[in-house]
Parts: C-alpha cells; structure tokens; sequence
C-alpha cells in the first residue's frame, strides 16, 4: 500500500495564478475570463482503495502540467477531498465544495457506493459531475444533464468477458467479489453473459474488503475443482488473493475484472501473477502514440509506469482541455458545457475516445489481457480487442455482446 505524500485537502493551483486577483473591482464578464476555474476533485486517498485517488490524480496533474494549468486563457484551481470510500463522508465533502469551496465542476469518485451517494444532492444542486472513477452501471442509466462518465461501467467490462471465457476456458465457474457494490455489480453482469452462453456458475463468493486470509475461500474453490475462476479485487486485495491463489496451488484458470491486474498490483504480485486473464480499457502495454507518449512522460515524471487509476486521471483531463476549449472558457453556462463535452472526440492513450450523447458514457475499446514476461518485466498484454463497446444503459438485460469474432 502506498501512502499518499498529499494532506487530506490540498490545492494545486499553478503558478501565477493568484496574480489574477484584481486590486479593483471588474466587471462581471471579465472576472468570468480572468477568474480561475475551481474543480473539486472527491476520491478515495487513504485505506484499501487509497492508491486509486493518488493515482488517478498524478494522470490529472500531468496532463494539466502539459497545459501550464491553463485552459482557454483560464487557470485550473484544484481542490481536493478525500470521501475515506465512505458514501456519508462522500456526501459531506461534496456539499461543502459546492456551498463553501464555490467549485465550478466536480469530478470523482472512485467507489461507486460513494457516487450513488451523491446522486440526488447532484441533481437538486445542479452541479456538474465528471465521475472519472466509479464503475456502476446504474450511474449511467440516470440521465443526469450535468452528469458525465469518463471510464467505465461494470457492463461495458464484465459482459463481453462473460461470452469469452465461457468460449475459450470452459463452461463451469466459480465467481468471487469484495462484498459491496462493485464486486456484486461485477458479478452479476459477467455471471448474466456467462450463463446465456450456457455455462454454469458453481458458487459465488464474497470476502469482506481487507480480507487478509483468502484460505477459506480458496479451499471451496479447490474442492470445486472448476476448469476457470473469475474474480473482482482490487488494490491490496487483489495482491493477497492472486497470490495466496498460486500458493494453494488451484489449477483453475484465473480471470477476472481490470482491477485484478495492473501495474501497481503487478509489482506486488510477480511471478504469481503470470497468465492471469482480465478485461480491461487500458493498459500500459497498449501500443499507439497516445499511449506511448503518455507512459514515457509518466515514466519521467514519476519513475512508474501508469496504471489504470492514472489513465482514468489523464483522459478525465483531456475530456475537460476538450469541452471547455470547445465552450469558450464558459463553464457557468453548464448547458453549453454539456453539449461541448457530449460531442468531444480525440484519442486517449485507452484508444478512440467519444461519448455517447444519450447516456454520457464513453464507446471504446475493450481489451483482454494476459500477464506475461516481456523483456525481462512482467506486464499486462492485450491479446484480444472489441471494438466500440457502447453501454446499452437499461436495455442492458436484453442486449448481448458477441465476442467470437475477435
């Protein structure tokens, strides 16, 4: 676990920034054109999870360093809170960067309890929400005008692996999640597509977040005896069950969801950690220019190679360069916002980056993955693309992903 070098609330202002405060009064229309945008940012920085903020929030600052924090002649202001992965908490932080802080945008979280949280204050407030974070499918279907998702849904990730594992690793499963939201949402869109491709779901499991012994659960699974496991962990978690998985020696096939594998759980993880399947929407692996310009800037910056956290930080903040470039620098006419961020497209180093202006939910790429040794490093390589995965939002239950012509 790595521990956050930041306070619990801090702001990132770049440098002359302060130098815009007028000594005289202005009118309206220019202090609009001067004044620093403020985006509060509530994530998760400390605990299980706390590695997901810090991370998310280094891809945001770098993009943002490549901008001088400046867009469209404004300053970018961060303010920053930690919600603790607690939806009360969550709901605390974000009322006070809206009433005290006076944000113009809010972006986060990365726990999906947390963001259900904060739905209906977002919706009374009217505040502009950027979850760049949270994967529940639900925070899709609600239709929100100020409300837009920059990474994932459990969906866009876990049903279209459902059809591909059942095809290439066999047609019984044991399913395991961390018990809450997340993990049950998981395994309930990759156990619908699993069983209508008529494989059969032996047991579901749900250690508690923070399990430190596995060894229970992990003996179901061996008495089991299936052909494939699939699971949703991540952060700490994730480092304990894949390893402790190889120790008991299970032979079944480990997938799982993207936060089972990635490179700051593959550092801790190693060797054990070789041949793990997941689905994802980035790796650091992933070779096109955008990707390969943001891992060496990451790199240089700060000596790691990024994750899926730090892409989720730096894509967020292109999606903002994006819209409110294509606004004008107006962000307190949130309709003219909104229909600028709908309609941005670039390539993000995930891949070809749009929303669909429906459910303000990006269509990208999915990615399956295997851990493999390449050059002497342990990485995550993509081994199998679907293209222009879009989230059917509530006709979910109906719609099907086809994989087999991968």
């Amino acid at each position: 676990m790595k521990t956050s070098p930041y306070p619990s609330r801090r702001i990132f202002l770049a440098g002359a920034g302060a130098a815009l405060a007028a000594p005289f009064p202005a009118p309206a229309i220019l202090a609009q054109a001067v004044a620093p945008i403020r985006i509060g940012i509530v994530n998760t920085f400390s605990g299980v999870l706390g590695y997901s903020g810090d991370d998310n929030l280094k891809g945001m600052q770098l993009y943002l360093d490549s901008l001088g924090w400046t867009i469209a002649g404004r300053k970018i202001e961060l303010v920053r809170e930690d919600d603790q992965a607690n939806p009360q908490v969550g709901l605390q932080k974000v009322k006070k960067l809206i009433e005290s802080d006076k944000v113009d945008l809010l972006m986060g979280p990365q726990v999906s309890a947390v963001a259900f949280a904060l739905l209906n204050y977002i919706k009374e407030s009217r505040a502009f929400l950027i979850v760049h974070g949270a994967g529940a499918d639900a925070l899709t279907w609600q239709r929100i005008p100020y409300l837009f998702r920059t990474t994932l849904t459990s969906w866009q990730i876990a049903h279209p692996m459902g059809v591909w594992v059942h095809d290439r690793q066999g047609d019984e499963i044991v399913l395991l999640a961390t018990d809450f939201a997340a993990g049950h949402d998981v395994l309930r869109v990759f156990k619908g597509s699993y069983v209508a491709s008529r494989g059969k779901v032996l047991k579901e499991l749900y250690p508690p977040l923070g399990t430190n012994d596995f060894g229970p659960y992990l003996a179901e699974i061996r008495a089991l005896n299936p052909p494939v496991t699939y699971c949703w962990f991540g952060g700490t978690d994730a480092v304990r069950f894949v390893q402790q998985y190889r120790e008991f020696g299970i032979k079944a096939k480990l997938v799982g969801f993207a936060s089972l594998i990635d490179s700051t759980t593959l550092a801790a993880q190693g060797q054990a950690a070789l041949g793990v399947v997941t689905s994802t929407i980035y790796t650091d692996a992933l070779d096109n220019p955008s990707n390969r310009k943001f891992v060496a800037e990451y790199r240089e910056r700060y000596k790691d190679y990024p994750n899926l956290y730090s892409e989720y930080g730096y894509t967020a903040a292109l999606v903002l360069d994006a819209a409110i470039t294509a606004a004008g620098g107006n962000v307190a006419d949130k309709d003219r916002l909104a229909e600028a961020m709908a309609h941005v497209r670039f390539d993000a180093p995930r891949g070809p980056f749009r929303f669909d202006p429906e459910v303000h939910h990006p269509i990208q790429n999915v990615y399956i993955c295997e851990v493999q040794e390449i050059d002497g490093r342990i990485a995550d390589k993509d081994i199998a693309t679907i293209r222009e995965v879009r989230d059917p939002g509530k006709k979910y239950a109906s719609a099907r992903a086809s994989t087999r012509n991968i």
